[in-house]
């Protein structure tokens, strides 16, 4: 993998790698309400998706202001499929290369309720085990997405309910988009802190997002520990119109703390597919045979 991204550039939304197109403009909104108004965002924009991710990861030292891998990356192809159920949302990811890892996979079901705790198992084919996976306060190593520096809450839509918020004000970031090229977008700088409840299954103690004033997506995001020390950043490259949706052709989660940078690139999407409820089970987890039949649908459609 050669990783040339400057500092401090892009950031991409969590979960299913998909912006939304739309295009309301709401000047004047209050931190609360910029907040639910990408949280609206987030979970209107699409009823499934079916991705192909390569996930590269590998230490990095740095040139100038750009990066470079200092060890060869580890490499893994991910096959991901998500779906909404009204605000509530379900996802499964299952490792296909390389040969030694496949069949690993992570199941997720996450609830728009603050009363319920997201649910995640992870199931290793090795072991022929599925292991539950509950995000811990300050462990680092816990809830890693197939070993990369993205942990699983990085992947979900933050639950607007468990934070409070702070609009630190206005700015205009540097985007790059592919039928565009670099352009600049005004943007809310908006602050979220966990509420109590939430602090005690999280590794940030805040994060900071830079949000499209018109479209509402996320333009770029830094997260810092509970010490408010910042050790990560998430940037995207490449992000393109798919149908109605906006969506990053390259993602990058960069740990500042261990200096590791994991790059998520799309490689084949489709959007709106028929995904029956059936698939985000553990059966589907551990059933290589039955997964594998409702597979070869997802990716006939992918582009």
């Amino acid at each position: 993998m050669n990783v040339s991204i400057k500092m401090g550039t892009l950031a991409l939304s969590a979960c299913v790698l998909a912006l939304t197109a739309v295009a309301s403009r709401a000047d004047g909104l209050n931190a609360r309400q910029v907040a639910e108004k990408y949280d609206e965002v987030l979970r209107e924009s699409h009823t499934t998706v079916s991705t192909k991710i390569r996930l590269s990861t590998c230490k990095y030292r740095l040139n100038g202001a750009s990066m470079q891998c200092a060890e060869k990356p580890r490499v893994r192809v991910v096959e991901n499929v998500a779906k909404y159920f009204g605000r509530d949302s379900r996802s499964l990811g299952i490792i296909s290369e390389p040969v030694g890892d496949r069949g690993i996979g992570i199941l997720s079901w996450g609830y728009f309720d603050r009363e319920k705790v997201n649910d995640n198992w992870l199931f290793l084919p090795a072991l022929n085990k599925v292991k539950r996976v509950v995000a811990i306060k300050d462990s680092r190593d816990s809830g890693s997405y197939f070993g990369s520096e993205f942990y699983i809450e990085d992947l979900e839509e933050p639950k607007v309910d468990e934070y409070q918020y702070r609009l630190l004000g206005e700015e205009n970031v540097r985007v790059l988009e592919v039928a565009k090229g670099n352009v600049d977008v005004p943007a809310y700088v908006l602050e979220w802190t966990p509420v109590a409840e939430r602090t005690e299954m999280t590794n940030y103690g805040k994060f900071v997002m830079w949000i499209d004033k018109e479209r509402f997506v996320l333009l770029k995001e830094e997260l810092y520990d509970h010490d408010q020390v910042l050790f990560k950043r998430r940037n995207i490259k490449d992000l393109e119109l798919v149908a109605t949706v906006w969506m990053p052709r390259q993602i990058t989660m960069d740990n500042l703390a261990t200096r590791r940078i994991s790059v998520m690139e799309r490689e084949a999407t489709a959007l709106n597919i028929p995904v029956q409820d059936e698939y985000f089970t553990q059966r589907t987890l551990t059933d290589s045979a039955y997964r594998e039949r409702y597979l070869t649908q997802f990716r006939s459609a992918w582009k």
